[in-house]
């Protein structure tokens, strides 16, 4: 059986490292400037609205410094902030790690960017994607869908891979359910289907077969059905639904 490992998306900035030098009874000056690959972690790797994300990053800076605060610049700009301890003489630069803890942002399009006096512009495009209530496998030929039968859940489907992804219900930072479809074919000539429940609440799955969009009209489909009753908790394989 495949697994996948937890996503991380590396991309590539540009970090300026600067060391001040001061010398007896002279004013202080730059003693070093350089530009130098810097990478730059998110996890998970693509956020989705209503769930926070870590970023981390390293980059040459002096001592004395930590990450500052998280702002968002006209809903657009994340900005994340390095503080830092003005000392004299200024410590020489070393690589240092940083993590900012970003709150969750509605769908769309934002730039990260990270600020500091110390380091040159370090700007990267992102996109939060927007939550739905159904997932979409193997090229969006297998529709899965839940149904919670406790009042004031709200079932939302995140993507995390073309065969997988997971439900949150009530809370949009909580997963209750993973859901993953394995090409079992070269086995038993079957679909296989997964299911890890993290919650004690009543709810249905169904896993539609399009059959690559040949299955019209959509009512018609081959569907199987998963229930965990209220109270309990179960997961289901499944090595022979379609």
């Amino acid at each position: 059986m495949e697994t996948r490992a937890c996503g991380r998306i590396l991309v590539v900035a540009v970090a300026l490292a600067a060391a001040i030098a001061l010398t007896s009874g002279a004013p202080s000056a730059v003693a070093q400037q350089g530009q130098s690959p810097t990478p730059i972690y998110m996890s998970p790797a693509s956020p989705t609205e209503g769930e926070p994300f870590l970023v981390e990053a390293d980059l040459v800076v002096p001592g004395g410094t930590a990450a500052g605060t998280v702002d968002l610049d006209g809903q657009q700009d994340i900005i994340l902030e390095i503080t830092t301890i003005i000392t004299s003489p200024e410590p020489p630069g070393s690589l240092q790690h940083f993590e900012w803890s970003v709150p969750a942002v509605a769908a769309g399009a934002y730039t990260l960017e990270i600020s500091s006096p110390f380091v040159g512009l370090v700007r990267q495009g992102i996109a939060v994607r927007p939550r739905t209530a159904q997932l979409g496998l193997v090229g969006k030929r297998f529709q899965v869908a839940v149904a919670d039968q406790q009042a004031g859940a709200s079932p939302a489907a995140v993507l995390l891979s073309d065969a997988g992804g997971y439900f949150t219900l009530f809370d949009p930072g909580n997963v209750e359910l993973t859901v993953k479809l394995v090409d079992g074919r070269p086995v038993n000539g079957q679909w296989w289907v997964f299911i890890a429940s993290m919650t004690n609440t009543g709810f249905t799955v169904s896993v539609t077969d399009t059959q690559g969009g040949t299955c019209i009209p959509f009512s018609t489909c081959p569907t199987r059905t998963y229930t965990n009753p209220p109270d309990t908790n179960q997961n289901f394989i499944d090595v022979a639904a379609f």
